[in-house]
Formats: C-alpha cells, sequence, structure tokens
C-alpha cells in the first residue's frame, strides 16, 4: 500500500510526502529546507526518493523553503501556471529550477504517481489541492486552505481513500483569538478556511460515499485545538464506528513522519 507522511501542517508551515522509500512527492514546501530533509530522514526516506515538488499556492507556510530545497533536490516543481509565474518572478525557486506546469484537465505523471490538480477557494491568486493515485490505483488527496468544499472539490475527494482535509478554526476560538477583526472575517469567509464544522459535514458525506480516512490538517494553533477539531469530526460521524467506518488522525505541526497507509 502507498503511504501518506504528513511531515508539517500548521499556519506556521505545510509540507505532505506521499510514497514510499524508493519514489515519491512532496506537497508543499512551507518549512526550511534542512527541517524537511530531517523529517524525511526521520521517517526512513531517503531525499533521492523525492522526484518532484507540488505547490498548491503560494503563501509563505506553503513555500517557505522551496527555493532552497529546489536547489537541494534538484527536482521540477509542479503547479497550475499563475503559481509557477509567481514563484519565478518572486525568486521563490533556484534560478535553474524545471517548473512544470499542472492542468486541471489531466493528471501529471511523476516517479509512478498520477497527480490531479484541483480548484480551491483561498485568499491567493491562484489555489489548488492535488489528488494522487499510486501506481497500484488507490487515491489519496491534501486539501487544505479552502473557505468551502466546492462541488468540483467533494468530486475529486470522494474518488479517494485517504484525505487529509482542513480543520482549521474553531468559530468561538477564532472570535476570542488575537487575530483583528479584518482577519478573523477573512479566515471566516469562503475564500479563507475550513471551520472544525464544515469539516466535519464534509467527511460525513465522504464517509457515506465510501470514503476510509481522514487526517485532519492545518490546525490553527491560535483559534482551534487538536482536542476540538478531533471531538468535532467524532461528532459529525456519530452515526458511524470509528475504527471500523472510518479511521481518524490529526497531523501535528511537526509530525513525526508516521505513515498512513492508503
Amino acid at each position: 500500500m502507498a503511504r501518506m507522511y504528513s511531515l508539517f501542517s500548521s499556519s506556521s508551515g505545510n509540507c505532505t510526502y506521499i510514497g514510499d522509500e524508493s519514489s515519491g512527492i512532496l506537497i508543499d514546501a512551507g518549512v526550511s529546507c534542512k527541517k524537511i530533509c530531517t523529517a524525511l530522514e526521520n521517517a526512513g526516506i531517503p531525499l533521492t526518493a523525492v522526484r518532484g515538488i507540488f505547490i498548491t499556492h503560494t503563501h509563505t507556510d506553503h513555500i517557505a523553503g522551496l527555493k532552497v530545497l529546489t536547489k537541494k533536490l534538484k527536482v521540477p516543481v509542479y503547479s497550475l501556471a499563475g503559481n509557477l509565474q509567481i514563484l519565478a518572478e518572486n525568486d521563490k525557486v533556484c534560478a535553474e529550477c524545471d517548473l512544470r506546469e499542472t492542468d486541471i484537465s489531466s493528471p501529471t505523471e511523476v516517479g509512478g504517481y498520477s497527480v490531479t490538480a484541483f480548484e480551491t477557494p483561498h485568499d491567493t491568486p491562484v489555489s489548488c489541492g492535488f489528488r494522487i493515485t499510486a501506481p497500484k490505483g488507490a487515491s489519496c488527496a491534501v486539501c487544505t486552505d479552502l473557505g468551502e468544499v466546492t462541488e468540483d472539490i467533494h468530486a475529486q475527494l470522494v474518488q479517494c481513500r485517504l484525505v487529509l482535509l482542513e480543520s482549521n478554526y474553531d468559530p468561538k476560538m477564532l472570535k476570542l483569538s488575537p487575530y483583528p477583526p479584518e482577519l478573523q472575517a477573512r479566515i471566516a469567509s469562503d475564500h479563507g478556511h475550513l471551520s472544525n464544522q464544515a469539516c466535519g459535514r464534509e467527511m460525513a458525506s465522504l464517509v457515506k460515499a465510501g470514503v476510509y480516512s481522514f487526517v485532519l490538517g492545518h490546525i490553527s494553533q491560535h483559534s482551534n485545538t487538536p482536542t476540538l477539531a478531533e471531538k468535532s469530526a467524532v461528532q459529525a460521524l456519530s452515526g458511524y464506528t470509528r475504527g471500523e467506518d472510518y479511521l481518524l488522525t490529526l497531523a501535528k505541526p511537526e509530525g513525526t513522519g508516521r505513515a498512513v497507509l492508503f
């Protein structure tokens, strides 16, 4: 079975590895190159296994380590055309980096994995998630930084066995958070982030359709807690039995390298 490693997941930095010890891809590079390389090594993944880096969008917590990482790994960077333009124009990749456009109409083949991009509503010029199909046919998705789940997004997630889905904020905590009112409004908008409740509703819809495994990701350190996110998800799935009808884990801000199979 293929594996997903949530190496980093929070408002401070995001990076996910999907693959095994011989081949795989990175989704985002939102912490330093040193941290990413150390996390991969701790997970038993040699750097030579990384065949490409896919970027969801160009906020700092998704690209902070990208320039140094591209210089070290010397692998292509993939994303929608608008993201690639922003990366190139703002010196976010090394000079010799091979930038390759992904298209939402057709998958991109990298290292034996088939990667399909889908657009996500977020407050950045271009934003997307990715559905990844492993060599043996099972699929997973990385879907964070979105204000709402659209029909097109749901259509991608429902094809997966495993979904890393954003559970960013608790509405009550957001109102009491140190964020200024305008930032609170942006986070809660339909181009901001998913609340625990919105995440739970989508999970319930996905479980009903046969999706089995979930990782809660991008949990805010200022307007949420892992306990609240987990409790909300379990409540949303109260008609199902955890461990039988579905599996649920939580991504940590700095992961332990633990693999989730799909």
